[in-house]
């Protein structure tokens, strides 16, 4: 095993069959982390079948959720590197450093003359894409919108308007809790004749894919806290 850096996806709910079986093997045989989050990412771990104790065994590096520790990061990676080490860069949810953090670790990685090795798991934002019916050669993923009302409706009619200015799917996401209010508000602000796709809970039994006009959505099933992508397109 090279002296690597390997970005390790995980599921986007609980389906872990879609995790590919040489991700498990390797995500196992890691002894050193880094994580956003220490309780979730051991709990990950062990679905992906790493059987270490991780008490004693595991060695992991805590993601601030600021990205304010930059020098603590880049002497655990350094040190690592030093003790010939490889690492993994694990996701809360798909793959790492797309809508979550991690891309400090990547590039310090690349700095400090570490392999980096991304590999291949789900993508929501690609799977939304490709199930929407638009333009799957030009689009352009705005990650989450602004909290403050005023701000995300500026940002909806932008997105907006660039559908009809530009050949470019929009792609954004919502906090789940978020979801209602996000499609109320693109309902009573967009075209009705503005096309939406909403992608909910993509891979996972209960998935929701639909693509309709703005004025089609508001019979629509419930998407309070599911984890859902939104395309805007034509």
């Amino acid at each position: 095993m090279q002296n690597s850096l390997y970005l390790i996806p995980t599921t986007l709910g609980e389906n872990w069959a879609n995790i590919p079986q040489e991700v498990k093997d390797l995500a196992s045989n890691l002894d050193v982390f880094i994580v956003e989050n220490l309780r979730s990412a051991r709990r990950h771990l062990r679905k992906l079948g790493n059987q270490k104790d991780f008490d004693s065994e595991v060695l992991f590096f805590e993601l601030d959720k600021h990205q304010s520790n930059f020098e603590g990061l880049f002497n655990f990676i350094n040190e690592q590197k030093q003790a010939g080490k490889s690492i993994g860069l694990l996701s809360e949810a798909g793959n790492p450093c797309i809508a979550d953090p991690g891309a400090n670790a990547v590039e310090l990685a690349h700095q400090l003359g570490l392999v980096v090795k991304p590999l291949v798991g789900p993508s929501s934002i690609l799977m939304a894409l490709i199930s929407s019916g638009f333009n799957g050669q030009q689009f352009t993923f705005n990650g989450y919108l602004p909290i403050e009302d005023k701000e995300k409706r500026i940002a909806l009619k932008k997105l907006e308007s660039l559908v009809y200015q530009s050949p470019f799917t929009q792609i954004f996401m919502e906090t789940p809790y978020r979801n209602e209010k996000l499609v109320d508000e693109m309902i009573s602000i967009l075209r009705p004749e503005t096309k939406l796709c909403i992608a909910v809970e993509l891979g996972e039994e209960n998935e929701f894919i639909e693509t309709r006009q703005i004025k089609n959505w508001k019979k629509r099933p419930n998407l309070h806290k599911r984890p859902a992508v939104f395309v805007l397109g034509k």
